[in-house]
């Protein structure tokens, strides 16, 4: 039986019984349960910013959370994030899975086969032509430096249309994922997903390419963002794989 890939959370049996959530409405409840799912998803060690938390959960839930425990709540509110407290004594976090990923990667040494790098080939992808002649640190330099017509570019096939984010064509994306989408002005996350998956020779879920986009748009050096999310983002995939790559690596973000 083939080993199943997909991320856990991890809670204990008579978690439905603390007092913490049990004072909870159920509502609040089922917010934490998806707050520590969102957290294993986006790879933050439970911590959120205000902006995220507040746009995926109303704001009287996460003040129902902060308020679980007079010392002691499920979420703390620090300055301007919200913090799952005790995330790692619960919940994987990045530091462990690298320190497992290191233990790994010496024991593979000693026999193991190394990961193929695809970052050496070239393909055309996305609409655009990919290889390595960009180092990585050209990437939003160049990206930003081409002109508006250059960037907004079909990035599907006819077998495969533009949608935007609340109709993706993968039903694998969550409702957060979604609406984070949408917010960052990504449209096709398949599209992204394909590109990545065939340029970078990383398969990741619909909910981690919206991670790695939203992590391209945020770090464009328009302050109000590129004008054209989408294209930026493959863009950027494009002239830098090998920056993309290690994002996604040392974030183990790739199934």
């Amino acid at each position: 039986m083939p080993r199943d890939a997909r991320l856990y959370m991890t809670f204990p049996n008579d978690f439905h019984r603390h007092p913490k959530l049990s004072r909870l409405p159920v509502e609040a409840r089922w917010a934490f349960v998806e707050m520590n799912g969102e957290a294993r998803i986006a790879d933050n060690d439970g911590v959120f910013s205000a902006e995220d938390a507040e746009f995926m959960w109303p704001l009287e839930i996460l003040d129902a959370l902060v308020n679980s425990h007079p010392s002691r709540p499920l979420v703390v509110r620090e300055g301007g994030m919200y913090v799952i407290r005790d995330y790692a004594e619960h919940q994987e976090t990045r530091e462990a899975r690298e320190k497992r990923r290191a233990t790994n990667a010496a024991n593979g040494a000693k026999g193991g086969r190394p990961r193929k790098n695809r970052t050496e080939t070239e393909s055309v992808t996305g609409g655009f032509r990919v290889g390595t002649e960009s180092q990585p640190n050209e990437t939003h330099t160049k990206a930003e430096s081409e002109s508006e017509s250059e960037i907004d570019v079909t990035l599907t096939t006819e077998s495969s249309p533009v949608v935007d984010a609340q109709g993706s064509t993968d039903s694998a994306l969550s409702a957060a994922g979604k609406a984070l989408a949408a917010q960052a002005g990504i449209r096709d996350v398949d599209a992204l997903r394909r590109q990545i998956s065939e340029t970078l020779g990383r398969d990741l879920t619909p909910d981690r390419v919206v991670t790695v986009a939203r992590w391209l748009v945020a770090k464009a050096k328009d302050p109000n963002g590129p004008k054209n999310p989408q294209g930026y983002a493959a863009r950027c995939i494009s002239m830098s794989p090998a920056e993309v790559q290690q994002y996604i690596d040392e974030g183990g973000l790739a199934a």
